[in-house]
């Protein structure tokens, strides 16, 4: 079986990364799922971020953000793309939507993230 290959995007994200962060387990583990097949990718939706997440929390996304569901709860949201209504979503619930490499700047150990796929 071969390894798949990173698509343009997940190059740029691969490439901005801090170096301390490349060597953490976390970080190491969210470039493995950037590396899965688009198939295996589906999107998480808000309702499922809500379930897993607490208030004021850093949840990573190694794909694209989809507007279904409610989120009351601020979280910030570090995922690959977001969808026009998550991202509002997210913003109107009081939280914040990042990139991957802004969050792996902000935590490069990646200590209190989670992720969600």
């Amino acid at each position: 079986m071969r390894k798949a290959k990173f698509s343009e995007k997940n190059l740029k994200i691969s490439a901005g990364l801090p170096p301390e962060a490349r060597k953490t387990p976390f970080w190491k583990r969210v470039l493995g799922l950037l590396s899965a097949p688009s198939r295996k990718k589906p999107g998480v939706n808000v309702s499922k971020i809500a379930k897993f997440a607490g208030n004021g929390q850093l949840v990573v996304v190694p794909d694209k953000v989809l507007g279904a569901g409610r989120l009351t709860s601020a979280v910030n949201v570090a995922a690959v793309s977001f969808s026009q209504s998550a991202k509002s979503m997210i913003e109107a619930a009081g939280g914040k939507a990042i990139s991957i490499v802004e969050a792996a700047k902000k935590s490069p150990t990646g200590k209190g993230l989670i992720i969600i796929k």
